[in-house]
């Protein structure tokens, strides 16, 4: 155990931190925004005149048309300032309790990479990721470091190999495995996809996507931690995703 905790509490640089700080807002910023221009305030929070809500929490309502739309143009304001590392532990932990508060109102809109992204908002507020390059480092609101506790970035790197993790685990059951569902439905209608399409109509496909797919999201997390292997596994990452962004796009 002594080892456990001075690995983890070993100094290392604060640049993947601050890295992931910047991305992650950015990503915050895109999506917000994207939600924004496609409509889909009004579409799943003003409309609906029922709302399938989480037990014991029937009590979150949505707010009137314009205090929603206004809810999204503060998110995308906070995620602004999370990208900027400005005024950051007031925009993260306000951007966790805005977008938590609107995943709370309707069930059905529930994506378990939303519930990821609550959690790393949450952890964030408690993690120094605007201690360098950021706006509030420049400014001198906060001293700057160079270096931070192994474990500020372990932690994030953890909720990542749990998210493949337990999607590889859900995997594990008859329709995905013996019975290639849904992959037998998903693929036949992507045949249009250019170059691999025409694949897509064999049974077999559907199977070595079934069975890849499982494989993929158990290993990959380990791959990603091996020195030796992260480098392919980058490579792996960036494969599986482009090609599910291909067939299955945002």
């Amino acid at each position: 155990m002594t080892g456990i905790s001075d690995k983890l509490n070993k100094q290392v640089s604060i640049a993947p931190l601050a890295l992931f700080r910047i991305v992650f807002g950015g990503v915050l910023l895109f999506s917000t925004l994207r939600f924004i221009y496609y409509g889909w305030v009004e579409e799943m929070y003003v409309k609906p005149s029922f709302y399938f809500t989480y037990y014991g929490l029937d009590w979150i309502k949505p707010m009137p048309s314009f205090i929603m739309h206004s809810i999204y143009w503060l998110m995308a304001v906070f995620a602004l300032l999370v990208l900027l590392g400005f005024f950051y532990r007031v925009a993260i932990s306000s951007y966790f309790l805005l977008f938590t508060y609107i995943e709370l109102l309707d069930k059905t809109n529930y994506l378990n990479h939303y519930y990821f992204l609550s959690l790393v908002c949450f952890l964030l507020i408690f993690l120094p990721a605007n201690r360098n390059y950021s706006l509030d480092a420049l400014f001198n609101r906060v001293e700057a470091v160079n270096t931070i506790p192994f474990w500020c970035i372990f932690i994030l790197q953890a909720q990542v190999a749990l998210v493949y993790f337990f999607a590889g685990i859900s995997k594990i059951n008859p329709d995905w495995l013996i019975h290639a569902l849904p992959m037998k439905i998903w693929l036949p209608a992507k045949v249009n996809t250019p170059i691999i399409g025409f694949l897509f109509d064999y049974v077999w496909i559907a199977y070595l996507f079934s069975w890849i797919g499982m494989l993929y999201d158990t290993s990959i997390p380990f791959f990603l931690w091996n020195k030796k292997s992260r480098p392919f596994a980058y490579v792996g990452v960036i494969l599986f995703h482009v090609l599910t962004w291909i067939l299955f796009p945002i």
